[in-house]
């Protein structure tokens, strides 16, 4: 399963990922299970966040699922071509 990823910061300067995949927010939620040292916030609504709780969980959740993290920039392209297929 492709999965892309965007890195970011809370409010609170804590490590954030944001997930969108071309098989849909629920499929990509399905299929990355392994979220020790991670907050998982999903809804229908929304993509998929990941919160990092200890340093390197973030990482850990990269590599084991093979997350390619995008730039803004990259994510903003890649989100306009895959269209409605990230909300499935």
């Amino acid at each position: 399963m492709k999965i892309y990823g965007l890195l970011g910061f809370t409010h609170g300067w804590a490590h954030i990922l944001t997930v969108m995949s071309p098989e849909g927010s629920r499929a990509a939620l399905e299929h990355m299970t392994r979220t020790d040292d991670l907050i998982v916030t999903a809804d229908p609504s929304r993509l998929t966040h990941y919160l990092e709780k200890r340093n390197g969980a973030l990482q850990r959740l990269i590599d084991t699922y093979d997350v390619q993290v995008l730039s803004k920039k990259e994510w903003d392209a890649q989100k306009q071509a895959l269209g409605e297929k990230i909300w499935k």
